[in-house]
């Protein structure tokens, strides 16, 4: 934190501010951070009362001293909410300053001594400071599985209070005879205070339920939802759960809202009882007594199949529900015919009921009795800047019935909750532990520390014996890392070499990061355990955690590691649980190669044993090992292996049908180094594992697999990913155009890739490098699933083409009814048509059509080069202008996104390129109707972008021309901006987008009269 700026007299900004606060028209969070911290201004706000300053004091570990306060300001209501602020200062006297000398109260020094300069200089109450040793007053002690009083008052008042209301309401509704007295008492129930804990759906599902009359009751509310319950499709949908779907169906009018949209509500209802009759569906089923209300509930859950991009998916993210409530256990365990499966009544606390006469299994949870015989498992920690204690109470199953989490944010209310008793604690990665002065309180028996931290506290700690045989460098690898340690360092800017990309659809945005590949090799884990001088086990998780956050912060869905992780399977194995629990439940997949390294520990086993112990490995922790197998990627949760046996025994066709909406292939083994002459087997690569007749056939068994595979993976997006190069492992050194090769081994890191040849073997992290990160490509997310077939003309399903669709990453809904469609191949270019039961034509685009004027299906096949090719010219002209402007407005420091005609500079401003002259124009819009339009680019970054016109004025400097200047505009009036309504820019916009999906090889536009080729087609 910066110092306290004291000042005595009070300039002219530091009154307009203390104006402010005064009148509530300025916040203390609003306040200009360079005034923040003025003592005139923190004193009129402590005065005001917009801060209030808490707990303070010195944090040990952090080796700062802090404030805690709370900022008081209005919401959006008016209202009065304050939220709270931390303050942190290095140096005392800054602290001091902050709080003007106000030290004492609210706070805890603890292991502070006050010996700087400045505290000897003021006369301190050292004994009161020193007094507090912490801010917390209870202790573990206070904690058991037995309820505490303010559980118990809790539970009580809920029995007596909420229970009670939910069953006047109750009685209320199913008091209803007649839509008015319906309507009423839900219009009351809203006003409710139960309505803040329970939604009145609820009482919508027990009204029907009430077996009095529950056909009567059933007319009822369906008139309330037609007429008055805008949102109440979901209860609709509930209750053809419950009653004959037909029934509903022919009950339910819609009617709140527009003919189109009253339309639309009666069909949903109709498609959910189709998806019913098709089972369509996933239902579940769920119990529990609920604590809001003490009812005994049971949920019905059906959850539905959407169509996304023409896959198949379950929304999990919303259900229908129906709720049918008990008041008493009794009522439902007769309902439930003694089943109390899927059950959590671990809330009903006083439920005293023999449940050995009722069915339970695992996903059974009962109620805790208070003669339970229960054993207590506490947890200490030091986990994402804080501390943390957990306690678990188990019965006799060994099954977690009760569970209480502690947490602070400083070591000495942790030590003190503790009572000083830290053993067993893991604060492995509380570094701030080295700054404890004093121990002698605080118990820090089989504490895992790093062995510097126990070495300077004197605590013991259990030694770490590494196999040093298992550490070993090569002398011509050693030279290879250190002449290549610059490209190594070297991080290099992701640029697509693909043209789409320049001309990408928004909705296509999201396909980057599953496109982004990363990968690393060569980690070499004992040699940095080496390096770090790692002593104990701690230092080596220490030591491979700061690895893993690093491969974590940079990791994309994908990464690939090449194998060289370590030659010692045990820490192989550690390194491996650690990410796997370290990237937690994000959506990341891991794909290892072996290394020779990895085959060091297994003398005497044969190499698919030794491959089957890693793969078992990944596996368990859910990543995968390629030894001679493909990898494969349909989408994001759709991925798969084929292991080698089937690849070799499989024909080509097989493999290409089965990889036909493959997004990405990898192909993945260690290779080995059988035609490497130089450096192999005989100089103990592999040590006693592996010799060179067995290395040998080991490349050779990958060669043939890749000469088989050739031709399969050059239709596909392939990498090729080995340990060792290519020229290892295969007789022909040369790289295949269409495949990207992933290496390393060497310690040589080379990288090349002109968009043609791809080879990425320059992550090789080595011997000596300590700073381990990873590096990434991009990989073409495309996939063509016609692509074996011939040219022609040919009738396909609705599905197949939404199988197309989706692999050329074009967003669409189809769910239209087809008569014939057709699929046009020509040179590699797309053309779908749909025929009418009447033989009329429409072109698709994505999921529109547009009527054509002739019914010859074989006119518009013969035409398409014809077609493609006036388009297609002029429209490569054109992009090429809009990727020379938007690299213009990428250095000022905008956007420069394409699409369409329209060149984003920012959310607002834009760039309009006319395709018919080539004109700019450039405005500001809110929307798609206003739009202010100025006379060039450089005014309106002017007007609206006052920092990226800044960076303008410099980029044009020492520049004859500049695409963003325009014409020079003298006339001042001229350079207003005007008002523009008008929408044609889109129009024509959309059209540019139709013809940029050729970029794609789709052809979804046609003009029957033929354009000159100097322009672009006009409609």
């Amino acid at each position: 934190m910066k110092a306290i700026y004291k000042s005595t007299r009070v300039s002219l900004e530091v009154k307009r501010i203390i104006n402010g606060l005064k009148s509530g028209e300025l916040e203390v969070r609003n306040v200009p951070k360079e005034f923040a911290l003025d003592s005139n201004v923190l004193k009129v706000e402590r005065k005001l009362g917009l801060r209030k300053s808490g707990h303070r004091g010195f944090d040990v570990i952090a080796q700062t001293f802090f404030v805690e306060e709370d900022w008081f300001y209005k919401d959006l209501s008016g209202n009065l909410v304050s939220r709270l602020h931390k303050m942190t200062f290095d140096y005392f006297e800054e602290y001091y300053e902050f709080l003007d000398g106000d030290i004492y109260e609210d706070a805890c020094y603890y292991q502070y001594a006050f010996e700087d300069e400045f505290s000897k200089k003021i006369n301190l109450d050292i004994e009161r400071l020193t007094k507090v040793k912490s801010f917390v007053t209870e202790t573990l002690d206070d904690y058991s599985c037995e309820r505490s009083q303010d559980e118990i008052e809790s539970y009580e008042r809920c029995e007596k209070v909420n229970k009670k209301c939910v069953r006047q309401w109750l009685n209320k509704f199913n008091a209803c005879d007649t839509y008015e007295q319906f309507k009423k008492v839900c219009s009351n129930y809203e006003k409710s205070i139960v309505s803040q804990y329970k939604s009145v759906e609820f009482f919508f599902f027990q009204y029907i339920f009430d077996t009095k009359c529950s056909k009567k009751h059933l007319d009822v509310i369906l008139e309330y939802l037609s007429n008055d319950y805008y949102f109440g499709d979901n209860v609709v949908m509930g209750l053809c759960l419950v009653f004959t779907p037909k029934v509903i169906l022919d009950k339910y009018d819609f009617s709140q809202a527009s003919v189109a949209t009253n339309r639309k509500r009666k069909k949903e209802v109709k498609d959910f009882v189709e998806d019913l009759k098709n089972q369509d569906i996933e239902m579940r089923v769920i119990c529990y007594f609920d604590k809001a209300t003490h009812f005994y509930c049971e949920v019905t859950k059906v959850f539905r199949y959407y169509n996304c991009q023409g896959r198949k998916t379950l929304n999990q993210r919303r259900s229908v529900e129906v709720c049918r409530a008990f008041e008493t256990f009794d009522e439902f365990i007769k309902y439930r015919n003694g089943n109390l499966k899927n059950c959590d009544l671990s809330g009903a606390i006083d439920l005293d009921v023999d449940f050995s006469k009722y069915a339970t299994d695992d996903t059974t949870k009962l109620p805790i009795r208070e003669d339970a015989n229960l054993s207590c498992k506490v947890l200490k920690a030091y986990k994402n800047g804080e501390f943390v204690v957990c306690q678990f109470w188990s019965n006799e199953d060994k099954k977690i019935v009760k569970q209480q989490v502690h947490r602070f944010r400083y070591f000495f209310d942790f030590v003190a909750f503790l009572k000083g008793d830290l053993s067993g604690s893991d604060l492995l990665f509380c570094t701030g532990m080295k700054n404890l002065s004093n121990i002698d309180e605080i118990n820090l028996s089989d504490v895992k520390m790093t062995s510097e931290i126990c070495e300077k506290l004197n605590v013991q700690y259990k030694s770490y014996d590494y196999d040093e045989k298992l550490i070993g460098e090569f002398p011509v690898v050693e030279k290879n890392e250190e002449e290549t340690a610059l490209v190594l360092q070297s991080s290099r800017r992701i640029v697509s070499y693909e043209r789409s990309m320049f001309s990408a659809d928004l909705s296509n945005m999201f396909l980057w990061e599953s496109n982004r590949i990363s990968y690393i090799s060569d980690l070499h884990l004992m040699h940095r355990i080496k390096n770090a001088g790692c002593k104990s086990k701690e230092d080596v998780i220490y030591t491979m955690k700061k690895i893993i956050d690093s491969i974590l912060a940079d990791s994309s869905s994908l990464t690939l590691i090449g194998g060289d992780v370590s030659s010692e399977f045990s820490i192989f194995e550690l390194f491996v649980k650690m990410l796997r629990k370290l990237a937690g439940l994000r959506s990341r997949n891991f794909v290892f190669v072996l290394g020779n390294h990895e085959i060091w520990n297994f003398p005497g086993l044969p190499m698919d044993e030794i491959a089957d112990k890693y793969r078992t490995v990944l596996k368990k922790n859910g990543m995968f090992l390629l030894h001679n197998d493909l990898f494969y990627r349909n989408e994001s949760d759709d991925i798969g292996i084929i292991p080698y046996d089937e690849l070799i025994q499989s024909d080509n066709k097989a493999l290409l049908e089965k990889l036909r909406c493959a997004r990405l292939v990898i192909l993945g083994g260690l290779g080995f180094s059988g035609y490497n002459e130089d450096f192999n087997a005989n100089d103990g690569v592999y040590r006693a594992t592996v010799d060179r007749k067995t290395e040998i056939q080991e490349s050779k068994k990958f060669e043939q697999l890749y000469d088989k595979l050739t031709n399969v993976l050059a239709k596909k997006n392939t990498v090729i990913f080995t340990h060792t190069p290519k020229k290892d492992w295969c007789a022909d050194a040369d790289f295949h155009n269409d495949f990207v090769y992933v290496s390393g081994h060497t310690h040589r890191n080379i990288f090349f890739d002109d968009g043609v040849k791809r080879i990425y073997a320059d992550n090789q992290i080595g011997y000596r490098n300590e700073s381990p990160h990873l590096k990434s490509f991009l990989m073409d997310g495309e996939y063509d699933y016609f692509g074996d077939y011939e040219d022609g003309i040919y009738e396909i399903t609705s599905q197949e083409y939404q199988d197309f669709s989706r692999g050329k990453n074009i967003s669409m809904t189809f769910n239209r009814q087809v008569n014939i469609l057709y699929m046009l191949k020509k040179n590699g270019y797309y053309c779908f048509i749909h025929k009418t039961k009447t033989g009329s034509l429409s072109l698709l685009n994505g999921g529109a059509l547009k009527k054509l004027d002739k019914k010859d299906i074989n006119y518009y096949y013969d035409n398409m080069e014809l077609m493609i090719a006036s388009i297609e010219t002029p429209l490569n002209n054109f992009i090429a202008y809009q990727e020379r402007i938007a690299e213009q407005i990428k250095k000022i420091g905008g956007s420069g996104w394409i699409h369409g005609c329209i060149i984003d500079i920012d959310y607002y401003n834009h760039v309009y390129v006319n395709p018919v002259d080539m004109t700019i124009r450039s405005y500001w819009a809110s929307d798609i109707i206003n739009k202010l339009v100025y006379p060039t680019v450089p005014s309106l970054l002017k007007a609206e972008c006052p920092d990226l016109y800044a960076n303008y004025l410099k980029l044009i400097k020492g520049e004859k021309s500049n695409l963003l200047a325009g014409e020079q505009i003298k006339n001042e009036i001229a350079l207003l901006p005007q008002e523009y309504l008008e929408t044609d820019i889109y129009k024509a916009s959309r059209e540019i987008k139709k013809m940029q999906k050729l970029n794609s090889n789709v052809l979804t536009t046609w003009y029957d009269i033929v354009p000159e080729k100097n322009k672009l087609p006009e409609k």
